[in-house]
């Protein structure tokens, strides 16, 4: 059986430049911030809703912004599963990695949260640290078969978000390694969550990193690569978070880790992915 269609297109996409890439990421911004489509209407709603005290023309260029970080995120997956580790890595221009992440020597978890070019992210995480980060099968096996090896090439290993996957997280974080966790996806299914605060409005918030936390003693940092300006290079930044507080109760914790988010996501509004559906329906009506 042939290559998927998502692969053939990114190792077509990765013999050209990044700045190439982007510029198509420009083309397909455009058509989509201009029609209605499920990213761009959630885009606008997520907008509005976390930014209420911008005035019309603020929201829009916000939105015309992120939209335009959503396609670059979707054309350099060329660049982070299809380009040599090496030359990837020479695309980060800026390193800013605190020195409680340099010096930890037992286990460590890394909240990534949907912030930038957080698939680059990983490709600078695998030959750094030995992470383990989860990952959700596909249905489609020589797709799945791909975007796992292009996850895991340059270092680390995937586990499924099921319970076995779950039991692979504790087991390594007991033995000194390190977990990629993404903090702000939305819990689907059975997952466990609660309801807490982002932007000042209620967000489904997993409780997965409060249960690590509470079993297990260990460091947990937040970490984000952001595209610099312009486009075409990526700054690294890594900062320590409070054990203590994530360990605390899960209303608490929540609350902490949602904060930290904020405040990382409130520096470069523009390359979180608003496309996501972040909020309950409730925040969402309110938006409307």
């Amino acid at each position: 059986m042939g290559k998927p269609l998502p692969q053939r297109s990114l190792e077509l996409l990765a013999h050209f430049s990044l700045r190439a890439q982007y510029r198509l990421g420009d083309m397909i911004s455009l058509v989509l911030r201009n029609t209605s489509n499920r990213v761009s209407r959630q885009a606008r709603e997520n907008i509005r809703l976390c930014f209420a005290d911008l005035d019309r023309a603020g929201q829009q260029a916000l939105y015309r912004e992120t939209m335009r970080h959503t396609c670059y995120a979707l054309t350099e997956l060329a660049v982070a599963w299809c380009w040599p580790v090496e030359r990837v890595l020479a695309r980060i221009t800026s390193i800013d990695v605190c020195d409680e992440f340099e010096q930890s020597n037992r286990g460590r978890i890394i909240l990534v949260p949907h912030l930038g070019s957080w698939e680059t992210l990983g490709v600078w995480l695998g030959p750094n640290c030995n992470a383990i980060m989860l990952y959700k099968p596909r249905k489609n096996r020589e797709l799945d078969s791909f975007i796992k090896q292009a996850r895991a090439r340059s270092g680390g290993e995937l586990v499924p978000t099921n319970q076995r996957g779950l039991r692979q997280l504790l087991i390594g974080l007991k033995a000194g390694r390190s977990l990629v966790i993404l903090p702000d996806q939305r819990p689907g299914g059975k997952k466990a969550y609660i309801e807490s605060s982002f932007f000042g409005f209620s967000a489904p918030t997993t409780t997965l990193v409060q249960n690590l936390c509470s079993k297990i003693n260990c460091d947990v940092f937040i970490a984000n690569m952001c595209r610099s300006t312009p486009p075409g290079e990526f700054s690294l930044r890594i900062r320590p978070l409070e054990y203590a507080r994530l360990a605390a109760d899960d209303v608490d914790s929540a609350q902490y880790m949602n904060d930290q988010i904020e405040a990382l996501v409130r520096q470069h509004p523009a390359q979180y992915q608003w496309g996501y559906r972040r909020f309950d329906s409730r925040a969402c009506a309110a938006a409307k």
